[in-house]
Parts: C-alpha cells; sequence; structure tokens
C-alpha cells in the first residue's frame, strides 16, 4: 500500500508537469526517481532553445560563402573586363599613333615638294606630314639667307592651302649652303626609302627620313638609306 501511495503521488505530479517527468521504481521503497520533475522540464527547454539558434548560426555561415563566392565572381567578372577594356584602349591608341604616318593621304612626299617648289622656287629643307586634324604637309623652301618659307600643301589635293614666311630663322644660311651644294636632295632621300614616307629633313649634316615608325638616314652624297637602331 506504501509502494502504491508513492507511485500514486509521484504520477499525479508528472501529470501536473505535463508529462515531462519520467519515474523509475524499484522494489524498494527508496527507489529514486531519475529526474524531478523540474530538472526534466528545464533541459528538455534547453534543448528546445538551442537547437534553433545553432540552425540560424549554420544557415548564416552558408549565406556568408555563397556571398563570399559571389563576390569573388563579380571581382573576377570585372577584372576581365577592365583588362579588356585596357588592351582596347591600347589598341586604339597605337592606331591613332600610327594613324597619320600609315596614311599620308593622296598626295606623296614627293608630289607636296615639287607643289612646295611650284610655288616658291628655292631649296628644300624638310616635308613633314602633320598629325593633326588639318593632315597637311608642311613644306620648308630656302629662298636665301635666313629666309625660309614654309608652305602648305593639302594632303588629298596636292594644291598650297597656306604660305608663312620666317625671313630671320636660326641656322637657314648654314643649312641652306650645305643642302644646295650637295648632290642628294630631300627628294632623293625620301626616295631612297622603300616605304610610305611621312617626314623628311636636313639635319646634323644628312637627311633624316621617318616611314612609319622606322628612321632612316640618308648621306647627302649618295642615295643610300640606313636604318637607325
Amino acid at each position: 500500500m506504501k509502494r502504491n501511495a508513492v507511485i500514486a503521488a509521484l504520477t499525479a505530479v508528472a501529470v501536473i508537469g505535463g508529462g515531462a517527468a519520467a519515474v523509475a521504481v524499484s522494489s524498494g521503497d527508496d527507489a529514486p526517481a531519475t529526474a524531478s520533475p523540474a530538472d526534466r522540464v528545464s533541459l528538455v527547454s534547453g534543448q528546445e532553445s538551442t537547437a534553433p539558434a545553432d540552425r540560424d548560426d549554420d544557415q548564416d555561415a552558408k549565406d556568408d560563402d555563397r556571398d563570399n563566392q559571389r563576390d569573388a565572381k563579380d571581382d573576377d567578372r570585372d577584372d576581365r573586363r577592365d583588362d579588356a577594356k585596357d588592351d582596347q584602349d591600347d589598341q586604339d591608341d597605337q592606331r591613332d599613333d600610327k594613324g597619320a604616318a600609315a596614311d599620308p593621304g593622296n598626295v606623296t612626299v614627293a608630289q607636296a615638294i615639287a607643289a612646295a617648289l611650284n610655288h616658291t622656287s628655292g631649296t628644300v629643307l624638310s616635308a613633314d606630314l602633320d598629325d593633326d586634324g588639318d593632315r597637311r604637309w608642311e613644306v620648308e623652301v630656302a629662298t636665301g639667307g635666313s629666309t625660309v618659307h614654309e608652305i602648305e600643301v593639302d594632303s588629298t589635293t596636292g594644291k598650297v592651302v597656306r604660305t608663312e614666311t620666317d625671313r630671320d630663322e636660326d641656322d637657314a644660311a648654314a643649312e641652306l649652303k650645305a643642302v644646295q651644294g650637295a648632290k642628294v636632295s630631300a627628294r632623293d632621300a625620301a626616295a631612297a626609302v622603300d616605304a610610305t614616307v611621312t617626314s623628311v629633313e636636313f639635319d646634323d649634316g644628312h637627311w633624316e627620313v621617318e616611314a612609319g615608325e622606322a628612321d632612316w638616314t640618308v648621306p647627302l652624297d649618295t642615295p643610300r638609306a640606313s636604318r637607325e637602331g
């Protein structure tokens, strides 16, 4: 009877505690319960409260990993786009740099020199294709002493479009004297280079000729071009 009373009392406590307590009874009167109702309720409550938090932490970590992967891919994509744009810009710059030299128009350097001398008789010291928007040949013709005429020739039509006279140009007299006594003229020097010439000028006792990205020198006594560098 005493054991039955104890069991009934513990059962009532278990029911009151929401069924959360488990009771074990042995054949003896002093058999202990596995846990008090309060302890059992506390243990179950603790498990229920920490499990959702752990799941949230795991989900946050996965979200962070996905975000990092997305950011890395975006950075790689941006870097590739930037590299491609830089390469394109470099190519455009190279085309711009070589555009004027590669396309002198319909008029060659020899034709520009002929047009300038037809306009103003003298000795040609230089002929250079201007690489700005005008696209004109600039031909320097010395007519005596320190007087030099800069004659601009349209690179498409071959017509003289502008002239300017400098009557006190430095070193013009010495250059004129050297070129007048030379066997090779500016036109001869340009013809000695087997390429599209964009500039020829007298400098330091010889002719300097530019054709594309190459520089050439031609002596005053023979039309033989030597590439510089």
